[in-house]
């Protein structure tokens, strides 16, 4: 864990609103979830990976057991736990490789939880890129989360995760798998 720049303390690399319940509007950087045209899909994405990103921000609340929880209510208990897993790693590989403070809304406080941040908005555009076949827009938001770093992980990730939610395969998957193609 990356220390404080202002102190000797570990920094966190996440971080949500400690309030409950609020009746919160979203900032210039912010949109409202029902404006994001999400599917169903989406939006139980969106849900699950915040319980994981309120996990590593609040290990106290032990959240990854609401991820599961939500994962299966939301694909089915056959599928809801692999979906889960794969919701899980992408967002692992994002904390691997963006450095800064990763800003998420509390998904147990419905005001907060209607509010889309701009860290989560990347992180989603990311799949629905993918999803959509577009790897070059992926990887565009991608550099955006990840402050520039390796994306690769995190495409990776991002189109197994798309082939478990919506069963179909994405464009190649890594830079050097791209390379082979234009050759």
């Amino acid at each position: 864990m990356k220390k404080h720049p202002n102190s000797n303390r570990p920094q966190k690399m996440t971080w949500s609103s400690d309030r409950e319940c609020c009746d919160r509007l979203p900032n210039d950087k912010e949109i409202a979830v029902a404006d994001a045209g999400f599917d169903v899909v989406e939006t139980a994405v969106l849900e699950v990976a915040r319980y994981y990103w309120q996990t590593f921000a609040q290990p106290e609340t032990q959240s990854w057991f609401y991820a599961l929880q939500r994962a299966e209510h939301s694909f089915g208990g056959g599928r809801g736990g692999e979906i889960g897993l794969e919701i899980l790693a992408a967002v692992q590989a994002m904390r691997m490789i963006r450095m800064s403070c990763f800003r998420f809304n509390n998904p147990t406080c419905p005001g907060c939880s209607a509010i889309m941040s701009e860290h989560e908005r990347q992180f989603m555009n990311v799949f629905r890129a993918m999803r959509d076949g577009r790897p070059g827009l992926a990887r565009t938001h991608a550099m955006l989360l990840c402050e520039g770093n390796d994306t690769d992980p995190l495409i990776d990730r991002m189109g197994e995760l798309v082939l478990t939610t919506y069963g179909k395969h994405t464009e190649p998957r890594s830079s050097s798998v791209a390379a082979q193609h234009l050759h």
